[in-house]
């Protein structure tokens, strides 16, 4: 049955499939969580039950003409808000069809474009649903905005904020919303889920064990993309050994792109936190990386591996507000040499 798509979120599920069971859905809910535990899709399984057009049996059928078309993501009655980047990202719009670099915001134009259409009488469903993922993109402009139609909301419209971050949505967007908390899943649901997607047992525990009771961590971490991420850091470590800043510059420069940037920053954050653990003598993430960490956990002092951790946190955030790529990351390679080599 479609709501069983959301493994380990019994409580999540139950609190909004019993709201549209009695006919009494809240006019906006906060699904908040960490990445990867189903949020997107229970806001898409929700409003496939509140639309689903079969008559008998249970909501969502998933089958209904209704539900496949919120499936495709073409149902008139149900829109989906992105950041311009996202949007590229999943292949919904083109960049080629966008003005400039796409927007890491979802800006006040969009919201107002939103409350336009959420003003129209529904055109097939039963229910009007506006998803905004994630929520925290919204500038402060257009959550202001977005806050007067949430204090005088359509008829029979329901908004679903997803957020990794809710304190980062305003107070007053907040208390408008009734919050759905999504927890981290559980070992044994991520190692059930890996393996009911062919992943041979063993394989399954380990990724499991990295992911942070993460779904979409642990599928990440296929054997390729753990290789990847083993020769990303090798190179990160061959270039913060070299003689001179050449090869950092270089590195910096290859990966300029802002996300790629980011990408190399929370490796290497990842890495850092593995070297203090195995420099505390505990096993560590990265175990096909486990000789180096082992030898660099002793070579490097402690005091330089605390502030490569705060460094890494600094370029994240100066990254996640648009900094430059290149020059985020430079700052990164560059300050990491310094603090290994004073």
């Amino acid at each position: 049955m479609p709501w069983q798509q959301i493994a380990g979120q019994d409580r999540a599920v139950r609190l909004l499939r019993s709201a549209l069971e009695r006919g009494q859905p809240h006019h906006a809910y906060l699904l908040a969580g960490p990445a990867g535990v189903g949020k997107e899709l229970l806001a898409r399984l929700f409003a496939q039950a509140a639309n689903c057009e079969a008559v008998s049996g249970e909501q969502p059928c998933g089958s209904c003409p209704a539900c496949a078309a919120i499936a495709r993501g073409n149902h008139p009655d149900v829109a989906w808000v992105l950041p311009q980047s996202e949007a590229v990202a999943r292949g919904i719009v083109s960049r080629a069809d966008l003005e400039g670099t796409p927007s890491r915001e979802i800006r006040v134009d969009e919201v107002r474009a939103l409350s336009r259409r959420l003003a129209l009488v529904a055109a097939r469903g039963r229910r009007k649903i506006a998803v905004l993922a994630p929520a925290e993109a919204m500038n402060e402009r257009a959550q202001n905005t977005l806050l007067k139609t949430l204090e005088e909301p359509p008829p029979a419209t329901t908004f679903l904020l997803v957020s990794e971050q809710p304190d980062a949505l305003l107070a007053t967007v907040r208390s408008r919303c009734a919050r759905v908390q999504l927890a981290p899943l559980p070992e044994k649901v991520l190692v059930a889920e890996l393996v009911k997607r062919g992943a041979p047992a063993e394989e399954a525990r380990r990724r499991a064990a990295r992911a942070d009771g993460s779904l979409g961590r642990a599928l990440s971490l296929d054997p390729e993309e753990l290789e990847r991420r083993r020769e990303l850091l090798e190179s990160v470590e061959a270039a913060l050994a070299a003689p001179d800043e050449r090869d950092a510059l270089d590195l910096a420069e290859g990966a300029g792109e802002r996300d790629a940037a980011r990408g190399i920053a929370e490796a290497v954050q990842a890495w850092t936190r593995d070297l203090l653990v195995a420099q505390a003598g505990g096993e560590i993430e990265t175990q096909e990386l486990a000789g180096a960490a082992a030898r660099l956990s002793q070579a490097i002092a402690a005091p330089a591996l605390l502030g490569q951790a705060s460094l890494c946190a600094e370029v994240i955030e100066a990254l996640e507000q648009n900094g430059n790529g290149r020059l985020q990351l430079e700052r990164l390679l560059l300050g990491i040499r310094e603090l290994r080599h004073v």
